[in-house]
């Protein structure tokens, strides 16, 4: 299920150039049910050692310019913003909130919701193109001499659609408690660029992804899988998130 809300303001608005975190916050705070709030928040749902949220969301869209030390995001209104996730009741959630309440604070900035707008995700195709929303992250810790270090894949390596199938396998388990049909998947950069490549800072953390637009290939409700919880890894962080897009 897919939740697309559209801000609007009085003027433009700033926010710092690494904000996952204050969507993140908003999202859980739009979310009025205590014990819902805490689960997601602080447990999340549980497949052997790993944890998964189970839900996604996009940067901000909308006309937007960075100043000139590359601190700070100035974006007019309105934008809109999308959170995805195959567990409707989330997504109904957070929708609700956003409507109950009226407006949405992301640091300094006060927004307003103009507009809600909820769909269901159905794929039926073998083949789908997905356009990135937010960038999708692939990375394996590894062992060195030094220590322990986190290595993130580009979409040109065969390991990054080893590892998006891994964790794509695992979601489908979780929601729909048996293994998927994981024969024939595939994901190959469709329209990936140099400029695609994104560093971002989360709490602190340096995480490295992509944008740009991908070929999937594969059982429909695997890639329904990957469009309503996200592609790769740090889904509830602000990434991986992807829609449909028209091959040109």
């Amino acid at each position: 299920m897919r939740l697309t809300v559209t801000f609007n303001a009085a003027g433009d608005f700033i926010l710092p150039v690494e904000y996952n975190h204050l969507l993140q916050a908003a999202l859980y705070h739009k979310i009025e049910q205590p014990a819902l709030r805490s689960f997601l928040h602080e447990q999340g749902f549980e497949l052997g050692r790993r944890k998964f949220k189970l839900f996604t969301f996009s940067r901000l869209h909308g006309r937007l310019r960075v100043d000139r030390a590359g601190q700070k995001m100035i974006f007019s209104p309105p934008v809109k913003f999308t959170v995805c996730s195959p567990i409707s009741f989330v997504v109904q959630e957070m929708g609700n909130g956003f409507l109950k309440q009226g407006q949405v604070r992301l640091g300094d900035a006060l927004l307003e919701v103009e507009r809600v707008e909820v769909i269901d995700i159905v794929v039926r195709e073998r083949e789908i193109q997905v356009q990135m929303l937010s960038p999708v992250v692939v990375y394996s810790t590894l062992e060195r001499s030094a220590g322990r270090y986190t290595y993130y894949y580009s979409p040109f390596e065969p390991r990054f659609c080893e590892l998006i199938l891994a964790n794509l396998a695992k979601k489908y388990l979780l929601i729909f408690g048996r293994p998927g049909d994981t024969r024939d998947f595939s994901i190959a950069p469709a329209g990936v660029k140099e400029k695609d490549f994104k560093v971002v800072k989360y709490k602190g953390t340096v995480i490295k992804g992509w944008m740009g637009t991908y070929r999937l290939r594969g059982d429909p409700q695997l890639l329904e899988v990957a469009l309503n919880a996200g592609l790769g890894s740090k889904n509830s962080q602000g990434f991986g998130c992807c829609e449909y897009s028209r091959p040109s």
